[in-house]
């Protein structure tokens, strides 16, 4: 059984719409060949089959099934249309993180820079060959991108992005929990408790206790799904948001400290420099000068 590949996202931001449309192929028709478009191509069948290939793989597609082309690819027709075919297609793309992969759930690292001042929260999960089991609603939400062409551009951009936004969430297989892995819920609910309590005394005890799991569990869900223990986690959410709060505020490093939850201030300071490669002072006066 050939494996399912999934193309994973860094978000925020999420992907973002470039432009839609639709095509007719009659019999003998053939999709063009391309190279290295430099944008997702998404491909949507409504009606006949359409036959795909990118570099090594083929695909035959048919009504309510959908392909994710890559930006760097090579994409080819592998067939002539065998009759009456209608596909919609959207060109997307990304300024995130992001691969595909044969392995059910990762979580993307963006490059470390000065300029990241919060952790990607979030990795989207999009089949890159899926059947949708309700495809009408895809179809409206193709129409309604599509449709929008028709209108002045303030409004269609944000009608456009929007009905793109909520076909990439009915894609999204992490909005399923039955395909949701145990270890990799509670990997997440853990990060969400991180997120939300980051001020407080995150201990081992308190994430045992709260989560009804041993503590050596719930480190090795999250060093699965973010790779990084929870104390690790805490650490890095905490820096994240003293880095927010130097740059968009003139509160005093030792009151930025105790606000994302670090009671003794030298080891504020050493624990940012060892993340950060300088100190807060440092990191603030440097976009000031």
């Amino acid at each position: 059984m050939k494996p399912i590949n999934h193309i994973y996202f860094n978000a925020p931001p999420p992907p973002y719409f470039l432009e839609s449309g639709f095509q007719i192929h009659e019999k003998n028709d053939t999709h063009p060949n391309r190279t290295q478009l430099g944008f997702f191509d998404f491909i949507l069948v409504r009606e006949g089959r359409l036959h795909i290939g990118e570099n090594n793989e083929q695909w035959i597609l048919e009504a309510g099934q959908s392909l994710i082309l890559l930006p760097n690819e090579s994409h080819y027709s592998v067939r002539p249309a065998e009759g009456h075919t209608l596909f919609y297609w959207i060109h997307f793309q990304t300024i995130s993180a992001w691969t595909q992969s044969e392995q059910e759930h990762i979580k993307l690292n963006l490059e470390e820079h000065q300029r990241c001042f919060y952790p990607t929260p979030y990795t989207i999960q999009l089949p890159k060959h899926m059947s949708f089991p309700f495809p009408q609603q895809a179809y409206q939400l193709l129409e309604q991108m599509n449709q929008a062409n028709t209108e002045r551009e303030s409004n269609a951009y944000w009608k456009k992005q929007h009905a793109f936004e909520q076909l990439l969430k009915m894609m999204d297989t992490r909005q399923n929990d039955d395909d949701v892995s145990p270890i990799i819920r509670l990997a997440e609910q853990v990060e969400n408790f991180i997120r939300n309590h980051y001020q407080e005394s995150i201990t081992n005890e308190r994430l045992a206790f709260t989560f009804n799991y041993h503590y050596n569990y719930i480190t090795r869900a999250m060093k699965q799904m973010y790779g990084m223990t929870p104390n690790e986690y805490v650490m890095k959410v905490r820096i994240d948001h003293a880095k927010s709060l130097l740059l968009n505020t003139h509160w005093t490093v030792s009151t930025i400290a105790e606000h994302v939850g670090f009671e003794n201030i030298p080891y504020f300071s050493n624990c940012f420099s060892k993340h950060i490669g300088i100190s807060p002072s440092q990191f603030r006066n440097q976009y000031y000068e």
